[in-house]
């Protein structure tokens, strides 16, 4: 099956030029890269039971959750981590209860933050929620591990200009300037990487 995901796929990594983005060798030096820690992957929440907006005072069974591919997609992806032995440090999660259980399910523990609520399910305090996760974009996770945050499409499109599919990740870098986005993958990209 063709890499199904190779158009979402986009690499700024400075090798002189020799990854094609999209391409397998970029995926395996990316894997690599991952494996040495430094980056911050965000993951929007996997796929859900139904569409639309919710709110962080309903009950859990009110909510949106993951369906049964979205608990599918969590699985794979933890899988994909510990099979390529990438480093997890903090796991990271909106309260919601699809985030929490992707990060649960796919790494095996989630500290929830208040902060990765939506920026659409709440506008009291979106200026620092958006601080916030800049904030975790730019600082450095703990030495040769990676930080996750398990979230929603709207925080990472406000702070990073990226628009994520449930279940897609971006994978970024902390650097002097910032942060650089190096790739967004979806759920099968990892076993692939």
């Amino acid at each position: 099956m063709p890499f199904a995901a190779s158009r979402r796929v986009f690499l700024k990594m400075s090798m002189a030029g020799l990854l094609v983005p999209g391409s397998t060798f970029a995926q395996t030096e990316l894997r690599s890269a991952l494996q040495s820690g430094g980056h911050v992957i965000y993951f929007r929440h996997g796929a859900t039971t139904w569409s639309g907006i919710d709110q962080i005072d309903w009950p859990r069974e009110r909510q949106r959750l993951l369906s049964g591919l979205g608990v599918q997609q969590s699985e794979q992806i933890g899988e994909a981590f510990r099979s390529a032995g990438i480093p997890v440090g903090e796991v990271l999660a909106s309260p919601f209860a699809r985030c929490h259980d992707m990060a649960e399910i796919a790494f095996g523990r989630v500290e929830e933050q208040m902060e990765l609520i939506g920026l659409l399910s709440d506008s009291a305090g979106r200026p620092a929620r958006i601080h916030y996760l800049r904030d975790k974009l730019i600082s450095p996770p703990a030495v040769g591990t990676n930080r996750i945050i398990v979230s929603h499409r709207s925080n990472i499109a406000e702070v990073a200009g990226v628009s994520l599919a449930e279940g897609e990740a971006v994978i970024t870098r902390p650097t002097a300037q910032g942060f650089e986005t190096q790739a967004q993958w979806m759920p099968e990209d990892w076993a692939q990487a």
